[in-house]
């Protein structure tokens, strides 16, 4: 979709109630930056397009797209374990 402006852009896609992914096609890297700050989404790709992600990045959605977790690398490490923390006094 082809908008007039980076704040266009960004209303645009954050008026939708899913945040899985989003990307921006810019040669403008302060557009770039303030679209991965302002995007409610959970992956960003700028000057690609929003499938294809590498394995080892951690996957999932903001708002509706998501269960607020995410998956492959090492965030489906922190995902599928929990911390127990145990203290034996030496007396």
């Amino acid at each position: 979709m082809r908008v007039a402006s980076l704040s266009e852009a960004l209303q645009v896609a954050n008026d939708s109630q899913y945040g899985l992914s989003a990307s921006l096609y810019t040669t403008n890297i302060h557009h770039a930056l303030a679209f991965a700050r302002e995007m409610d989404a959970g992956l960003l790709r700028v000057n690609a397009e929003t499938a294809g992600v590498e394995l080892q990045a951690p996957f999932g959605g903001m708002k509706q797209s998501s269960s607020h977790s995410r998956e492959q690398g090492s965030a489906a490490i922190e995902f599928y374990t929990s911390i127990k923390t145990v203290f034996i006094s030496p007396s």
